[in-house]
């Protein structure tokens, strides 16, 4: 792991802890890896607005990979987009409320929803914050790259496999990305493909990389580079495809291999990370 370039890692049950919270000190692990060459990426489902406000003390130090991949900032300036032409997401809505299910129209601005999705709010809060409230999301006139659909019985699975998967799976990047969440991209636009793209645009080759992830929507991502890190808590049927295993999410497990990337370089890391609370 001593020659490691970058690090990606996506953000919920991965890099966040069990209350949606960084480790305590990582913005400062950040700038220690920034110090050694390392970047680091924040590598969400979550939007570009969102993760700089996570992210606000280091973005000079942080690439950020939105949306699944739909969309890569760096130091303010766009590095790729993928805009959902408004007929596809139009369908996807369509389909969402023939189906009965609460949805979001993921805007580069703003998240759409339709009022009738208030008694979401809370849940969709700790992913948006900038959140508009629609009665006919037909006449937004706003640049989309992600379409994702939220399934509060946490059956995503079994929804993805009889309605989304067999109606978009063909046609556009559909996704499982945890127990209540569907994410629809623009065909070919994954976590794994912004990673191969960095590659190309940094000159860092896939073997100079490690990246963290915990379900489907990631493995591409782990699949991309040469350290790919399954989180313990992750979805069992990925650990095949994954070389490596981390510890939980709620034991801090990025930070802790972090720490010891950083130890190889011969840096002190006096952050002790325990267990979350």
């Amino acid at each position: 792991m001593d020659r490691i370039r970058l690090i990606a890692s996506d953000m919920d049950a991965t890099l966040l802890d069990g209350h949606s919270q960084l480790p305590p000190d990582f913005l400062h692990l950040v700038k220690e890896l920034a110090g050694q060459d390392i970047l680091f990426a924040a590598a969400s489902g979550r939007p570009l607005y969102k993760l700089e406000e996570m992210f606000a003390p280091v973005l000079e130090q942080t690439l950020l990979v939105a949306d699944n991949g739909g969309a890569v900032r760096w130091r303010g300036k766009d590095l790729f987009v993928s805009r959902m032409e408004p007929e596809v997401w139009h369908r996807l809505t369509a389909c969402a409320e023939e189906n009965g299910d609460s949805f979001v129209v993921c805007g580069l601005e703003n998240a759409y929803l339709r009022p009738c999705d208030r008694c979401y709010d809370a849940v969709y809060r700790n992913f948006y914050n900038r959140i508009a409230y629609v009665s006919d999301l037909y006449t937004i006139d706003a640049a989309v790259d992600k379409f994702t659909i939220y399934l509060p019985q946490d059956n995503a699975q079994e929804v993805y496999e009889k309605v989304y998967g067999p109606r978009f799976g063909q046609e556009l990047a559909v996704a499982v990305s945890g127990k209540c969440w569907i994410d629809v991209t623009n065909p070919g636009v994954t976590k794994g493909k912004a990673v191969e793209r960095l590659s190309r645009l940094l000159d860092i080759p896939s073997g100079a990389m490690m990246a963290f992830g915990d379900t489907y929507n990631d493995i591409e991502m782990l699949e991309a580079v040469g350290y790919g890190f399954l989180m313990e808590n992750g979805s069992p049927e990925l650990r095949s495809r994954v070389p490596y295993l981390a510890p939980p999410n709620t034991e801090y497990g990025v930070a802790r291999v972090l720490q010891q990337v950083l130890r190889q370089k011969g840096c002190v890391c006096p952050a002790d990370f325990t267990k979350a609370h």
